[in-house]
């Protein structure tokens, strides 16, 4: 079942089918969608499922953002007829509906209507009965006393009398009652503690083991309740061992806490273990969530789609938060070739950043992706000082060009000139379009105000 067709770009016309466990796509030969578009990401963005069955795409924080419908997007839940924008690429959604996906509930029944009540009786004169006069009509009394009818006697007019005195003492009970309760209440209310809402916590590990005879390869991540990231990777055979850590914001780690639940994996209640003939194939995935703990392996045998979909989500975060992946480690042959073809890319793009602004945000995009691939070397190949001084070189120039137009534009703003500011800013914006760079929201800040004034 096709889900995507390629409307511009390589390979027009060709269509694409989401998998249940997801799809991430980009330049990098590690995506299950590989892009041969110079303009998109190293690893741009995913198409994924969620639990309920519709068909998402999210941007991984690339500074060519993903666009659906001409808007650029972080997360964005896809409609047949909508067109994906990556770089040059284009896709046409023709269809969202999940291979496996579960058939809606059935309508509940329609309500059983409610008889209207009966109407209230005529009065009594409309039936023709005798008009009963209340005492409330002036002049003299026409109708004349039953016979049954007798003078209040003086027994009577007692027992009227004890009954309101009864009333009032009721009544004064009642006063006093709450003239004594009321002040405990209050004082009951005051020293009431407060409620103090406990924040969500959230803490993961995830171990992926892949061994044989000639190397053993270990990918460990492990994230704390306080938000302390900690990664190791050891590969043995080409004798690389990599440590990182980092401090992620409580925003981030709420946000991975959801996307782990989407992915489904709270749902799988069992381990899955298979054998295999002198290979040693390990997911060990453990999360806890407030007060909800699971911890699933999966060795030797093909992991079910949750477990694949949470994967793709550790992963995903690890790339994002640290800018290195396990699916990095190829072929030293192969990543050497990858980091030469980033760090032409860059070399171009700056020789010609005065041909377009952009060119110089693209440069320092390419040269980071270069040294990227060559992370885990150790000693660093030439390529990656080349890499490392191309990229230094292009954020000193970003930098200078960044002052001389926001002076430029501020000086604009100071003499209400709202033309030329406008102008000096949307230059900013080609020239910091990374939305994690600080100097992104002082710019969209400045143009939404100077916006305002042009209309």
């Amino acid at each position: 079942m096709s889900h995507l067709i390629i409307e511009q770009g390589k390979g027009v016309g060709a269509e694409v089918s989401v998998p249940s466990a997801g799809m991430k796509f980009g330049r990098s030969p590690a995506n299950d969608l590989v892009l041969e578009d110079p303009a998109a990401m190293l690893f741009h963005g995913r198409f994924f499922f969620k639990s309920d069955g519709s068909l998402w795409v999210t941007d991984f924080g690339a500074g060519e953002k993903t666009v659906v419908g001409g808007i650029p997007i972080d997360e964005y839940q896809l409609k047949s007829g909508d067109l994906v924008e990556v770089g040059e690429t284009a896709f046409r959604i023709i269809n969202t509906t999940q291979e496996d996906a579960v058939a809606p509930p059935p309508a509940p029944p329609a309500p059983v209507p409610v008889p209207e009540p009966p109407p209230p009786p005529a009065p009594a004169a409309a039936l023709g009965g005798e008009e009963i006069d209340l005492g409330f009509k002036g002049g003299r009394k026409t109708r004349s006393k039953p016979q049954a009818a007798v003078e209040a006697t003086p027994q009577q007019a007692k027992g009227s009398l004890m009954h309101r005195l009864m009333q009032v003492i009721v009544i004064l009970l009642v006063l006093g009652v709450l003239v004594f309760i009321v002040p405990q209440l209050l004082e009951m209310v005051e020293d009431t503690p407060e409620v103090v809402v406990k924040k969500e916590t959230m803490a993961l590990s995830y171990e992926r083991v892949q061994a044989d005879t000639r190397n053993i390869f270990r990918y460990y991540l492990e994230l704390d309740e306080k938000g302390n990231l900690s990664m190791a990777i050891d590969d043995l055979k080409n004798n690389r061992h990599i440590q990182k850590q980092k401090k992620v914001e409580e925003t981030v780690m709420l946000h991975l806490a959801v996307s782990i639940d989407d992915a489904g994996f709270f749902e799988v209640d069992s381990d899955y273990a298979g054998t295999s003939q002198g290979q040693y194939d390990l997911y060990d995935i453990a999360v806890q969530r407030n007060r909800r703990f699971q911890q699933i392996k999966v060795l030797n045998r093909e992991p079910p789609a949750e477990i694949k979909r949470t994967v793709s989500v550790i992963e995903d975060f690890a790339l994002s938060e640290l800018g290195i992946s396990h699916t990095f480690f190829k072929d030293n042959a192969k990543l050497l070739e990858l980091a030469e073809e980033a760090l032409n890319l860059g070399g171009a793009r700056y020789a010609e950043r005065d041909v377009r602004y952009g060119n110089l945000a693209e440069a320092i995009r390419n040269y980071s992706e270069a040294m990227l691939y060559l992370e885990t070397f150790e000693p660093k190949p030439a390529i990656y000082r080349k890499a490392s001084e191309g990229l230094l070189r292009a954020n000193t120039e970003r930098n200078d060009r960044y002052k001389e137009h926001m002076f430029s534009a501020e000086q604009s703003i100071r003499l209400q000139e709202w033309d030329a500011a406008s102008k000096q800013l949307r230059i900013l914006s080609e020239l910091i379009p990374e939305r994690n760079d600080p100097r992104h929201d002082t710019i969209s800040s400045k143009l939404l105000n100077v916006e305002q004034h042009l209309r």
